[in-house]
């Protein structure tokens, strides 16, 4: 009997009681320091969930002020984490378990009143600030799984259907889109339900791209302005959507499989996004300042504009993967050679074509000057200079310093393949330069050809061993040499060295690589080429080994971070 009057005195006592109690006790901590504002507030927060408190309409309102409270505190002390990289490792795990553990514990807590009867009567009088509150326990749900991300662990499975759940709450009443300010204290912008929502979704789209904790945490700030680019849709159009969510499977965003028959799914267009991001990559190119596009006062420097182009190509390689159906994988055990860029997978491919071409490899023994004038008179090299005798030509291997190099490529063990490509494991700290979107030369023997690859999808495994999903865009490419009239001059042609494959290289003469591809079933030319010489309809000489060809590029099929893969029209075969 004691111990129940003493646990109801204290109940009494506790800041969470009603407004009129909370009011002195916050006078007593608000000039602590972040970190014991934050240990202060979550204790209360402990302690009403420990003893089990009373759900009263003014214990809600005593909660929601004292989180508002409490809001600068956490959000120097997740700073804290954010900006200082390099802490001791005791110090690490300390300040995580304190950021993680009050986000949790903040979700249960409302969790709490959402799920409390107040009866008919009060219910309608909370109405208006339940969207408040299902946003705010959404919003502790993504700074949890924020951290998670910060390990490279995935979100709890807890964590999904919970932030499912809460959703589902706010589509049913209405008021999912509903705009508000999530703090009175801190809040810049407007949010709402589904913004917080959509922000969880995303930010768990780019979770396994290999970015460190301050690039993954200046993309969540990002997407609290993009996420109101976008709305989930109850119904589904082949032409729009790209992904979706299963509000019954406790993970996030998924390709589009079934879209009949699920009334759970929720279907997704990155066509907003994508563009928002694009316009935005525009305009700092062209001199705007970050600040101004609402990136934030830490976003400057090449940093920003890297991290904003790789975004924009994940996400568009979302929107084009949502339209493949991928082959069955079958389980190897092989090692493959990777190399990577789009300049250097270019000379191993050219070496490739010429080893292979019906031309004998005297011919291209040294440097010819015969085939240097006929660059600076047409752009490329004849069929009569590339046909003459080989009589009078010394031959003269590549020095060997050159063939004595280091090989540029890295060694990846493959553990599955399919029709369009392969899965591999491999240590990311000797891939550091990994990422979706890159483009990968590929072969499986050092006597096969070199194949091109596009990295699809990364997942983190643990903090040195990362999973690499590569999609084989072509076993046969051909390297191709570019060369406009409209924006070359041929008498500033330069020649550079010898390479070590036995090739001359000319630094004014643009590389590329065609591709073969299907559309829709029909074949087409394709060019990938570095982003810098496209533009639509410009007009390009291209020289395929003794073939040239004038042609016009097409439409946009894809592009990365410096490359980008066109269609083409030929226009004609030069003679």
């Amino acid at each position: 009997m004691l111990d129940r009057l003493s646990s109801l005195f204290a109940k009494e006592k506790t800041p969470l009681a009603s407004l009129k109690a909370l009011h002195p006790w916050l006078k007593k901590i608000e000039l602590l320091d972040p970190s014991s504002r934050c240990g202060k507030v979550h204790d209360v927060v402990s302690d009403f969930l420990v003893t089990s408190g009373a759900t009263s309409k003014d214990a809600l309102d005593a909660l929601m002020e004292l989180d508002d409270f409490a809001q600068e505190a956490y959000e120097a002390l997740c700073y804290q984490y954010i900006s200082n990289p390099r802490m001791p490792k005791e110090l690490e795990q300390k300040l995580w378990k304190e950021i993680v553990h009050y986000a949790r514990d903040m979700a249960e807590i409302y969790q709490r009143f959402i799920q409390a009867d107040f009866g008919e009567a009060l219910s309608a009088q909370l109405e208006p600030v339940m969207p408040v509150i299902w946003a705010r326990s959404l919003h502790y749900l993504g700074i949890e799984a924020k951290w998670h991300y910060f390990r490279f662990e995935k979100a709890p499975t807890k964590l999904w259907t919970l932030a499912h759940q809460l959703y589902r709450l706010s589509e049913i009443s209405g008021a999912d889109s509903n705009p508000f300010k999530l703090y009175q204290t801190t809040s810049v912008h407007v949010t709402s339900c589904a913004d917080e929502y959509l922000q969880l979704l995303l930010l768990n789209s780019v979770a396994n791209n290999n970015l460190t904790v301050r690039q993954l945490h200046t993309v969540d700030l990002w997407l609290e302005q993009w996420s109101k680019l976008l709305q989930l849709a109850r119904k589904y159009q082949a032409d729009v959507h790209h992904l979706c969510v299963n509000l019954q499977d406790p993970s996030g965003l998924q390709k589009i499989s079934a879209t009949e028959g699920v009334e759970t799914l929720r279907y997704l267009s990155l066509h907003e996004l994508t563009h928002g991001v694009a316009e935005i990559i525009q305009k700092l190119e062209a001199g705007t300042s970050p600040a101004s596009l609402g990136l934030g006062p830490d976003a400057r420097g090449p940093g920003t504009l890297e991290l904003l182009k790789h975004l924009e190509v994940f996400w568009t390689m979302h929107m084009r993967n949502s339209q493949i159906q991928r082959s069955e994988r079958v389980k190897v055990s092989k090692s493959a050679d990777v190399l990577y860029g789009l300049d250097k997978v270019c000379r191993h491919v050219r070496a490739d074509n010429e080893k292979y071409s019906r031309q004998p490899a005297e011919t291209k023994s040294q440097v010819d000057y015969d085939e240097i004038m006929d660059m600076r008179l047409y752009g490329f090299v004849s069929t009569r200079t590339r046909n003459r005798p080989a009589s009078g030509m010394a031959a003269a291997a590549a020095p060997q310093t050159l063939q004595s190099k280091l090989p540029e490529w890295s060694t990846w063990l493959v553990e599955n393949e399919s029709d369009g490509g392969f899965g591999a494991h491999l240590r990311l700290s000797e891939c550091e330069w990994i990422r979706p979107g890159l483009l990968l030369g590929v072969r499986f023997d050092t006597d096969a050809n070199w194949q091109i690859g596009i990295v699809r999808r990364l997942q983190r495994t643990s903090d040195d061993e990362v999973y690499a999903g590569v999609q084989r865009l072509s076993s046969t490419p051909v390297a191709v040499s570019l060369y406009s009239d409209t924006l070359d001059r041929l008498e500033h042609i330069t020649v550079d060295e010898i390479g070590y494959t036995g090739h001359i290289d000319l630094k004014n003469v643009r590389t590329a690589m065609y591709i073969p591809h299907q559309i829709d079933g029909a074949n087409v030319n394709t060019l990938l080429m570095h982003s810098a010489d496209y533009a639509a309809e410009r007009i390009y000489k291209v020289q395929a080994r003794d073939k040239v060809f004038s042609v016009s590029l097409g439409s946009l099929l894809e592009k990365g971070t410096d490359w980008i893969w066109v269609s083409v029209n030929v226009l004609r075969q030069e003679s």
